[in-house]
């Protein structure tokens, strides 16, 4: 099962059910993601399993948050301050890569144990 790698503060809001978008850019180990397979999301206190559920593709992120609920990617923020938030992420560079909206199910949510 593939790993990916998420901010403790948005694995919080999937495990809540909150968050059910997971956006990332084109890098070719995401473009071979498919729907129906697990893959665990991973922070540094916890992990979470996930089922992809559905794929959308778009050209940048101006065309994906004029299509998709900005409240299912960063629940509690408007549009633009999504697509800020995905700016600040990732440079014009990736996302010339393209963009890339995993529709995710929750299927298991682990602690790791505080030493």
């Amino acid at each position: 099962m593939r790993t990916m790698r998420v901010k403790q503060y948005y694995l919080d809001l999937i495990r809540s059910g909150r968050k059910i978008l997971e956006v990332r850019v084109g890098y070719r180990s995401i473009k071979t993601i498919k729907p129906g397979e697990r893959i665990r999301l991973a922070s540094s206190n916890s992990n979470a399993e996930v089922m992809i559920t559905a794929i959308r593709n778009y050209n940048s992120f101006n065309q994906m948050i004029e299509v998709e609920n900005a409240d299912h990617i960063a629940p509690d923020k408007n549009k633009d301050q999504v697509l800020h938030l995905l700016q600040s992420l990732y440079p014009p560079d990736k996302e010339r890569l393209g963009v890339v909206v995993l529709e995710i199910t929750l299927i298991k949510s682990v602690s790791k144990a505080v030493q």
